[in-house]
């Protein structure tokens, strides 16, 4: 992120209390903060460029007055969500959508939204209700991916639907 981009991050910020259910949590981090998050096991992802925290650094301690990284982590503003792969399992109800394309017999999705544990999971099946070669049966993903993934879906012709 750009400095401008986390200043306004930082502005509306509210203390990340969820159970950590994917690798770890992405961190929205200044320059000048990198060797502090670097000391506290930060990982920086080149691809995704992107500074994060792996889940089994979170609990670590890192001061001697008994605060946790993920402590720190709050009290600096940074955590932005959860980041890489799904562990699980994920705490509470999810909220579940459907999605298909209307007057097709395509691919339909149902779409399972864990608010307590900022998960999507994504369940992706064929017309009769089976899973096909080319249908992974369920696909996990953070919020912001999950966004990525509705919003091409929707471009794609997909709707909403109450019952399929």
């Amino acid at each position: 992120m750009k400095p401008k981009e986390i200043r306004k991050f930082r502005e509306s910020y509210t203390k990340y209390d969820k159970d950590c259910v994917f690798e770890g949590y992405k961190l929205a981090v200044h320059f000048d903060e990198k060797d502090s998050v670097k000391k506290l096991g930060g990982r920086w992802d080149a691809d995704e460029q992107t500074w994060w925290m792996p889940e089994k650094n979170l609990k670590n301690d890192a001061h001697p007055n008994g605060s946790l990284v993920v402590d720190v982590l709050n009290d600096n503003e940074m955590i932005m969500g959860q980041y890489g792969k799904y562990k699980g399992p994920c705490q509470g109800e999810g909220v579940e959508y459907k999605l298909r394309q209307p007057g097709q017999a395509g691919t339909r999705y149902t779409v399972n939204f864990w608010i307590e544990s900022d998960a999507v999971a994504f369940h992706q099946s064929l017309p009769d209700g089976t899973f096909g070669n080319n249908c992974p049966d369920v696909v996990w993903q953070t919020v912001e991916e999950a966004r990525i993934h509705w919003d091409e879906l929707i471009a794609e012709g997909y709707i909403r639907v109450e019952n399929s």
